[in-house]
């Protein structure tokens, strides 16, 4: 039987976040209004309507609450969570900026003196201990002058909880993404990411998940049954091929190097600012496993057809660690361990009004499909 705190576990380590179109600032008048943008109300469901009933009442209630978990995040309530941490008044401004599976707010200390960034995780994603081991590995990379946005810090604590809400406040630091990637550029990300993997080998083991087919895709397939949301037709050949998957390629990972990793590093999790050069940003994602994890999704291609970037990038990252070259050709793993946790990501989300406009495929003939096709290509490959 699921625990509600066992199944946080299980969806920890979820995928790249999606944009919320439509954010826009709300401001507070008398006896502050309720949030426009948090306070919605279920006008739509998902296309999945024939749902087989999940195993037990743990699993029942965690589906809910991560189906749900906005609807008393009002203005007011962020304002004065905020303001009962840092101790004085903010501003009437209060700004939702762009995250789908936390919430975020850009707010203003009343003097317009400074600008914070409060970031409302979801709950039951993660355990305040989760939370605890990214802030503070963030932390340790912060005091060791890596480019890294360190959480602030208020009564010498840096999570904060309300209600059922655990957040966390942060200065703000504007951004652009890197639209190209250039020699520069890779070199930048390897000295980057190789900096960060020389300091976080040498911390012990986290709670974060193990990245192995037998432990992170073995779990999101526990998701996926829990959720019910696949007829038989397709769930027997997905569970079939997934654990022919583990088998194929778990062994993968018997001998290979584990340190802690940002988890989630594509592009999209980079940023530049003028004068301070490349940021690497937002650590929900989290996970133990090979530095490769951290490097696959900035690639263009595979390896195989990126010789002249992942040169750079090798030669930028061992300047201050040796990369371990043979998981290169964990690639396809990795590949198809995402394809699989993308899949249980999404069946937690598919009853929140926004999914359906966001990935409107999900959940259908033609998507289970083409997720068994791409999962028996890469175990016959």
């Amino acid at each position: 039987m699921y625990s509600i705190a066992g199944v946080a576990q299980l969806v920890e380590h979820q995928l790249p976040k999606l944009r919320v179109a439509g954010s826009r600032p709300v401001t507070r008048s008398n006896g502050r209004n309720r949030c426009q943008v948090c306070d919605r109300s279920r006008t739509q469901r998902s296309v999945f309507r024939d749902r087989s009933p999940a195993p037990t009442e743990e699993i029942d209630a965690i589906i809910l609450l991560m189906s749900h978990p906005w609807k008393s995040l009002t203005e007011a309530f962020v304002l004065d969570s905020v303001e009962s941490v840092i101790g004085r008044k903010l501003s009437n401004v209060c700004i939702q900026r762009n995250s789908y599976i936390n919430r975020v707010f850009e707010l203003q200390w009343v003097d317009g003196s400074q600008t914070l960034i409060a970031k409302f995780y979801r709950p039951s994603r993660w355990t305040r201990e989760m939370i605890d081991t990214e802030q503070n590995f963030v932390a340790t990379l912060s005091r060791a002058e890596l480019p890294v946005i360190a959480p602030l810090r208020f009564g010498e604590q840096s999570l904060f909880q309300t209600q059922e809400f655990l957040f966390a406040l942060f200065p703000k630091k504007g951004g652009r993404a890197i639209d190209e990637f250039d020699k520069e550029t890779w070199l930048q990300v390897g000295r980057l990411l190789g900096r960060t993997h020389l300091i976080s080998a040498t911390l012990p083991p986290t709670q974060r998940i193990e990245w192995r087919p037998a432990v992170a895709s073995t779990k999101h397939l526990e998701i996926l049954a829990a959720q019910g949301l696949m007829t038989p037709e397709f769930q027997k050949p997905l569970f079939s091929t997934c654990q022919a998957f583990i088998k194929r390629f778990d062994p993968l990972f018997d001998d290979a190097d584990r340190l802690i990793l940002h988890g989630d590093c594509h592009r999209g999790n980079l940023i530049y600012r003028p004068d301070e050069g490349i940021y690497l940003i937002d650590f929900d994602d989290m996970a133990s496993g090979p530095a490769v994890q951290d490097l696959w999704m900035l690639l263009p291609g595979t390896p195989e057809q990126c010789e002249q970037e992942l040169a750079w990038f090798l030669e930028g990252y061992e300047t201050f660690r040796d990369f371990p070259r043979s998981s290169l050709s964990f690639t396809p793993a990795l590949r198809g361990m995402r394809l699989i946790h993308f899949a249980a990501w999404c069946a937690l989300q598919a009853d929140e009004p926004e999914f359906i406009n966001h990935f409107p495929e999900w959940g259908s003939s033609r998507y289970w499909n083409e997720l068994i096709k791409d999962l028996q290509e890469l175990v016959w490959l």
